[in-house]
């Protein structure tokens, strides 16, 4: 049976011609079947196209002390420092950033800085604005700030500004190096706290997602290895 396009015969969309053993088909209705074939191909591409995310293999047993994560592997046990694992996925988070979310405070208390701090301040007010800081000088020693990273809206902007000036100490080469860093660390969960499995897990499971997943930005080790033959022999076990 043959199909064949014409421009326009009769009133109907569909006429067979039994004679010749022929189906004709308007214009208007070989638009309507190639564009339902097009949807249909286009719907077969999205549902083969998306994918499950990879599950996480780390098997969560718990915490201890409510800073350190206990992770059972097949060959040993895995200890993991939450805040500096959290601390080093976040550092390089911002890192990537190229527009950082900031959060308006309507409300700032009035922060007072030496001469030679407000100095640094005002000729790096750039960089401090890359990061998400926005800092308005009220007088020459007195500051207030605008806005503040997204990631640590709920932190005292004195407790910030603090850190920032403390980890200077006298050398500005670096300073963004600094900023960031202060503010990865402000922003991770603390040592002390109390975790859920879940966000135990997503704190694992971010981690394993970084470059640098040995050491956080201050360089102090995330996790340490203990394997299940060594732990093993200190008990007099074989296995």
């Amino acid at each position: 049976c043959k199909v064949l396009s014409f421009p326009k015969r009769e009133e109907k969309e569909i006429f067979v011609d039994s004679d010749e053993d022929t189906m004709y088909v308007t214009d208007a209705m070989m638009e309507k079947l190639t564009s339902a074939r097009t949807e249909e191909t286009n719907q077969q591409q999205i549902f083969t196209i998306e994918q499950e995310e990879p599950q996480n293999d780390d098997v969560i047993i718990g915490q201890y002390k409510n800073t350190y994560i206990l992770i059972e592997k097949e060959d040993g046990l895995e200890i993991v420092d939450q805040h500096i694992a959290e601390e080093r996925y976040i550092y390089e988070k911002l890192m990537a950033e190229k527009n950082i979310v900031s959060q308006l405070l309507f409300v700032s208390d009035v922060l007072t800085v030496s001469a030679e701090e407000a100095e640094i301040i005002k000729e790096n007010l750039e960089k401090f604005e890359k990061f998400g800081f926005g800092i308005e000088f009220l007088k020459e020693n007195e500051l207030i700030f605008r806005k503040v990273p997204q990631l640590i809206a709920k932190v005292n902007p004195k407790e910030i500004l603090s850190d920032i000036l403390e980890n200077i100490e006298g050398d500005i080469d670096g300073l963004e190096e600094k900023i960031l860093i202060t503010t990865s660390c402000k922003a991770s969960v603390k040592a002390g706290q109390k975790l859920s499995t879940w966000q135990m897990q997503e704190i694992i499971k971010k981690w394993r997602t970084t470059k640098m997943p040995y050491t956080c930005p201050h360089g102090r080790p995330i996790s340490k290895f203990f394997p299940h033959k060594q732990i093993a022999a200190f008990f007099q076990r074989q296995s």
